[in-house]
Order: C-alpha cells, then sequence, then structure tokens
C-alpha cells in the first residue's frame, strides 16, 4: 500500500447477489461510510474509486458494505482480501475526530521502539487481536517483537518525534 491511502476495512467476502460486501472495520471513525462518500480499492493497476451507496454495521467490527460499480455475487467475490482505503489527506482532515491519546496506525508504524536506552527495532505492524492491539517490532536481526499496545507498556509521550517507549513486564522478551 502506499503512503497516499490508508485502510480502514478489509473486504471478507460477498453477501448476497446484488454486490454486497462483506468488510472487517478498521476505523474507528464511523462516519467514514456514510452514504455518497468515497473509498479506494488496490486494484492490480493502481487503486480504484468507489462511491459508497449503504453501510449497515454489523456485530463487533464488521459490516455490509454496497459500492457503486459493484452489482453482483462474482464482483464482490473478486475483491475478498482487498484493502479498502481513503485517502491520507481525509484521514488528516478527520484527525480532530479522535479520541485525546488515540492515533492512527499510519502515526504509529515506523515509530522507533526503545526499551530504556536499547533500540528494539521499528513497529512494523499492529495486529487486532480479541483482547486489543499487538505491536509488532521488527529489527535488522530480523527479530521479531509482539507487544501489546496498552499504556501500561507502551509510553506514545514521544509519538511526535516517531518515537515508542516500551515498558515489558518480566518475561516479555529478553532484551
Amino acid at each position: 500500500m502506499t503512503d497516499d491511502y490508508i485502510r480502514i476495512a478489509v473486504a471478507a467476502g460477498a453477501h448476497g447477489l446484488t454486490g454486497r460486501l462483506k468488510v472487517l472495520v478498521i476505523s474507528d471513525i464511523r462516519e467514514r461510510f456514510d452514504q455518497g462518500k468515497s473509498v479506494f480499492i488496490k486494484t492490480k493497476t493502481g487503486f480504484r474509486e468507489f462511491t459508497i451507496l449503504n453501510f449497515i454495521e454489523q456485530k463487533g467490527r464488521s459490516g455490509l458494505l454496497q459500492l457503486e460499480g459493484i452489482g453482483d455475487r462474482d464482483a464482490a467475490l473478486s475483491l475478498k482480501g482487498s484493502d479498502i482505503c481513503i485517502e491520507r489527506a481525509e484521514a488528516e482532515r478527520t484527525r480532530g475526530a479522535l479520541d485525546e491519546g488515540s492515533y492512527y496506525y499510519f502515526d504509529v508504524i515506523g515509530c522507533a521502539a526503545y526499551c530504556g536506552d536499547r533500540l528494539l527495532g521499528t513497529v512494523t505492524d499492529i495486529l487486532e487481536a480479541g483482547s486489543g492491539e499487538i505491536l509488532i517490532i521488527s529489527n535488522d536481526e530480523r527479530r521479531q517483537f509482539m507487544v501489546p499496545f496498552v499504556e501500561s507498556m507502551v509510553d506514545t509521550k514521544d509519538i511526535r518525534n516517531r518515537r515508542l517507549d516500551i515498558n515489558p513486564v518480566e518475561g516479555l522478551f529478553e532484551v
């Protein structure tokens, strides 16, 4: 994915015969799925823009999304596994909708992660787990650390300088 687009959902499959997508929602901002809004789906040739016709929230973080131009089950199934994105500029325009102390994933990914004065590596991904998010920290030695993204373990006070301070519980990993 290029830095110009931010993932807000993933197409999980088709629902019904009319092209409706089952989606796993990543964004906490529900208004991103309002009728008439634009989303982008990565194709083999680049990102393709779609207009939202309808969105129905489901249980948990799932939903049903109808996009203009996706009119049958086969078209919807062809998008299974695709990232559904917005433009980064749109994400920046809506930054004020975030709760205090909340960040976009793209603010966190790429940050240097330190344990005391020692560089552990760089945040390369964030996994959605049942009880919260998990930071994936990778280093040049091809090691990866998985750290729960909770306030007691991850200090974000220096995130503007692209730095996170990790305070692991004893035994989480050896440094």
